[in-house]
């Protein structure tokens, strides 16, 4: 990604005109960690860790605090912590802040039996659950065929009259009587825990639950009572005729199709047209002259967008100084992508800038060329961004991440070129990548935020990419220290094709705003990389299916 890093006048806000220099944790980490989250405007670090962790014993992996921040309590790298509470510290630089270090340690609990209904509601406060089977199942035999309660490793025993019984459960349990339920002890290390579990029956609709529209495909999800065949019949909104489709998956109650299933290579015929409104029904044959269906459900097939100048062959600059400020587009008045151009110009010229050094060639075809330099006092990494540059704050820059966009892409796909150098530039907490390798990054994310994202490197303000971030819908990134120019698969000036594919972390989500970014140096945010990497881009499209 790497945002411009430039010298400003610190900016003097109190009496004693101290510059307001924040102290903040750039790093940290803990043996049988899952993820960490560090917020910078909350001054919060979330760590979700394994279920086998001891959260009460847990050994410092990595920490890092920014330039002139002190803590003598902080933890060092090899110290033990619990964070069975809360642990909070005092960061100082000029002023104090306060920063909160807490650990969740979230379980993974199921309970699967033979013709189970809807999912168990599953109490870890009480230590009970309550288990839904199909109309017709006898509750005086049953089949449980997986069960976990407690942390991963942890044994079950049935307890009866009281007892637990001398062996752990092995599943499946077959042939159980569970009409007045069943109380089991958990055991973990030296931990003994009673649960109860109780069974009953319920009636299952035939019904969609879910109807997902993408742009040549619609993903239907639906319940239905165990009792016959299940299929899908759907039609165009303005069509009396309905297709039957058969392609369903079943697991248990539970269907699941897509329809009709293609991608974008198949032919016109065997795909959904796209902004096309679609009505869909689960009909169930149970041997009837009329099956059971459910009620109809209407969804809209979304539209491959695209967005402005992708292929990267519209550019215009202003004069400064000696050098000249180079933009993505064709003027001013509209703008989906921006550079930190505008921070670096004057100082040392432009990073990003056009080339006709193209993977497509043709008339009035270019590309971008990315390069990362030093900039006067810092290091600066060459980037292209969906978003503006908003200006220099201290020796950082200021970024509105994300343009409008409300497509639901399956990934992103275009050409790259790469000539990497050894990492010579670092910052804490990654001084220990120099003479490694430089990587490039591309970076796509679709988001439901109500504005652009206000990023501020110098303050460490970032997009929170993990997916504890729920703004987030879907997400992908390509990062590679790979010289494309020795590449044998690759064109006369380096470049191969790349695909980014989307992981959607919320598929029901219409996006607002697409981030796309692509970047010479992968920890350009941080002011680390390599003086001299160089990265070209050409040609970019959402793909669709």
């Amino acid at each position: 990604m790497g945002m411009m890093s430039m010298l400003q006048s610190c900016l003097f806000e109190n009496d004693m005109s101290y510059p307001r220099v924040y102290a903040n944790i750039t790093a940290f980490g803990v043996e049988g960690q899952k993820s960490c989250t560090i917020n910078t405007d909350a001054r919060t670090v979330d760590i979700v860790l394994e279920e086998t962790a001891d959260i009460t014993a847990l050994t410092v992996t990595s920490r890092g605090l920014s330039d002139g921040a002190r803590c003598p309590d902080f933890p060092e790298k090899g110290d033990m912590i619990d964070l069975s509470e809360p642990k909070k510290y005092i960061l100082s630089t000029y002023q104090d802040y306060e920063w909160t270090i807490s650990a969740s340690q979230p379980i993974e609990r199921y309970i699967h039996c033979e013709n189970q209904g809807s999912a168990p509601v599953i109490n870890p406060e009480k230590k009970a659950a309550l288990v839904y089977v199909v109309t017709g199942q006898s509750l005086y035999d049953l089949t449980i065929t997986d069960m976990k309660l407690e942390r991963e490793g942890s044994e079950i025993y049935l307890v009866t009259d009281g007892e637990a019984a001398s062996g752990p459960c092995t599943f499946p349990m077959e042939h159980v009587n569970v009409f007045t339920g069943l109380e089991f002890e958990v055991r973990y290390d030296a931990e003994r825990i009673r649960w109860r579990v109780d069974f009953e029956e319920e009636t299952v609709p035939v019904e969609i639950t879910r109807a997902n529209p993408w742009t040549y495909h619609v993903d239907v999800e639906a319940t239905y009572g165990r009792d016959g065949t299940p299929y899908i019949q759907y039609r165009k909104a303005s069509s009396q005729q309905w297709i039957r489709f058969d392609e369903v998956s079943v697991d248990g109650i539970n269907i699941s199709a897509s329809i009709p299933g293609g991608d974008t290579s198949d032919e016109e015929a065997d795909r959904l047209e796209a902004g096309t409104s679609y009505e869909f029904k689960i009909c169930v044959d149970n041997g009837s002259d009329t099956p059971s269906e459910s009620d109809v459900v209407t969804v809209t097939t979304g539209t491959p967008d695209q967005l402005y100048n992708m292929g990267f062959d519209e550019w215009y600059s202003t004069p400064s100084g000696a050098y000249e400020i180079w933009y993505p587009g064709l003027n001013d008045t509209y703008k989906v992508w921006d550079t930190a151009n505008p921070g670096s110009g004057t100082f040392i010229g432009s990073l990003t800038t056009p080339t006709e050094t193209v993977a497509v060639s043709g008339e009035g075809k270019k590309a971008a060329r990315l390069e990362s330099k030093n900039a006067v006092i810092a290091f600066a990494a060459g980037n292209i961004i969906t978003g503006q540059f908003k200006g220099i704050s201290g020796l950082g820059a200021k970024m509105d991440w994300g343009t409008p966009f409300t497509a639901r892409p399956k990934a992103l796909k275009g050409y790259y070129a790469y000539k990497p150098v050894p990492i010579d530039e670092a910052k804490d907490p990654y001084k220990n990548l120099i003479g490694e390798m430089d990587q490039c990054q591309i970076l796509v994310f679709l988001t439901d935020w109500s504005e652009p994202f206000h990023v501020n490197t110098s303050e460490n303000i970032f997009v929170d990419q993990s997916q504890s971030n729920a703004s987030i819908i879907a997400y992908g990134k390509m990062e590679s220290d790979k010289d494309t120019f020795t590449d044998p698969e690759a064109d006369e000036n380096g470049y191969i094709p790349f695909t980014v594919e989307l992981d959607w972390w919320r598929p029901d989500a219409t996006p607002t705003y697409a981030v796309v970014i692509a970047c010479a140096s992968y920890k350009g945010d941080f002011f680390t990389g390599g003086i001299g990497s160089v990265m070209y881009v050409d040609e970019f499209e959402f793909v669709y299916d």
